[in-house]
């Protein structure tokens, strides 16, 4: 469902960073960062960029993650 860097975004926000730190450490602009997000809350059936949907999804996401073997 997700690409390896999206899912790389959801641990980053799950985590608590911010967008400027998460775009340094994945060597990537702002700006695609930005598509990132819009194509994961376009995947997740959003229809706008709400940080707290988007945020409320990263946690959950990461958790079930972490639970899978």
């Amino acid at each position: 469902m997700f690409t390896k860097q999206e899912i790389q975004i959801l641990h980053f926000i799950a985590s608590g960073y911010p967008s400027a730190q998460i775009a340094e450490k994945l060597f990537i602009s702002r700006e695609t960062l930005k598509t990132h997000r819009k194509n994961i809350i376009r995947k997740i059936r959003q229809s706008h960029d709400s940080r707290i949907t988007l945020l409320q999804f990263a946690i959950t996401y990461a958790k079930e993650v972490e639970k899978s073997p």
